[in-house]
């Protein structure tokens, strides 16, 4: 846990460092909720499946942004005979139809890439999954003072063949524009 905080500080730090160079990147803290919908491919299997992360993203032009999320959670597996410990990547591009002074509306599309961990503690098995999904998305950034967004965001995750689930979240983003 501190080398992933230490890790994120790391990126925090870099990432700010390059935003004085280039105006059209953001980062942000976000905090998000998952569930499964069906019996197949589960999302999580997470008693109370509520993640955190970063993202980064950059602005293409005033419609269009591209993003990467990190995101991490862990908990008691529902049947409550270990834990599941998820790092979950997102490689998203937003369209924005349109934005004024307060609200940015968005839908996003983008490949999801999540490193599962169960371990077992009856019987001291590990096991771990490689997951990609898709995932679709629509939210809102709303404008709290210049360039500080607090954002809503609500998608659904496909396996391919069936929608796996589904996520809310609530994010913290900044978007310095110094020139």
């Amino acid at each position: 846990m501190k080398k992933l905080i230490k890790a994120a500080l790391f990126i925090y730090v870099l990432f700010i460092s390059s935003v004085y160079a280039q105006n059209s990147f953001s980062i942000g803290l976000v905090g998000t909720r998952f569930e499964n919908i069906g019996d197949g491919q589960k999302l999580t299997e997470i008693e109370v499946p509520f993640g955190y992360g970063i993202i980064l993203g950059y602005n293409i032009n005033k419609d269009f942004t591209v993003a990467f999320t990190g995101e991490y959670f862990k908990d008691d597996l529902k049947n409550n005979l270990g834990d599941e410990t998820d790092l979950r990547t997102h490689l998203s591009a937003y369209f924005t139809p349109f934005d004024t002074n307060v609200i940015r509306p968005y839908f996003s599309s983008g490949i999801v890439y999540t490193y599962r961990n169960y371990n077992y503690r009856l019987n001291g098995i590990e096991e771990t999954k490689n997951i990609f999904d898709a995932r679709f998305g629509a939210g809102v950034d709303y404008n709290i003072i210049q360039n500080v967004y607090l954002n809503f965001d609500a998608g659904i995750y496909s396996d391919g063949l069936n929608i796996v689930g589904w996520s809310s979240s609530v994010g913290l983003r900044i978007s310095p524009r110094f020139f």
